[in-house]
């Protein structure tokens, strides 16, 4: 956890979020299991609009400058993994948040490497033909939770629509894909 606060305490602080998919709005793709809802999902599970596996090797993007703290291949229900911490400013000050792209076809970041907002991190993927393809993504209001299950009740989970809705960039979006 150490580590993971000195990450935070060297970034700068993001300028804006956009979506993980499409971005910056999510063109072309649609959230098949929002957050929360009956089946208490912890993030959201973004889709290609063309259907089945189309998605299966599209790009999957930053949503904010940050540092990427975790990459690999966790196994089970979550295949490959990049976690990214963020510094946000909010109505109290700043604060780290971290998102987390699971189900990757591949990686193409490394642990501690920055990122910019719009920088391609891995591609959709089927957690190793767990699942249909499909990004699963979350945003945590906290730093180094272990994975989890993806379902029930929130361990620092928050919506990452909401979130990401509430702090939209203030400048014209960047790729440097």
């Amino acid at each position: 956890m150490d580590r993971l606060i000195a990450i935070a305490l060297q970034l700068g602080l993001a300028d804006g979020f956009d979506y993980p998919v499409g971005p910056p709005d999510g063109a072309g793709y649609y959230d098949a299991q929002p957050f929360g809802g009956g089946h208490a999902h912890l993030g959201s599970d973004w889709n290609g609009v063309r259907g089945g596996d189309s998605d299966l090797g599209d790009p999957v993007f930053a949503v904010a400058d940050g540092r990427v703290s975790d990459t690999g291949d966790h196994g089970g229900g979550w295949g490959n993994v990049v976690r990214v911490v963020h510094l946000v400013r909010d109505d109290d000050g700043p604060r780290v948040v971290e998102s987390l792209y699971a189900h990757l076809e591949r990686i193409d970041v490394r642990v501690g490497e920055r990122v910019a907002r719009g920088r391609q991190v891995g591609t959709i993927g089927t957690a190793g033909g767990v699942y249909r393809a499909h990004l699963h993504f979350e945003l945590r209001a906290a730093l180094g939770r272990p994975l989890g299950g993806g379902y029930g009740p929130p361990d620092a989970q928050v919506d990452p629509t909401a979130f990401i809705d509430a702090h939209r960039p203030r400048v014209s979006p960047r790729t440097s894909r």
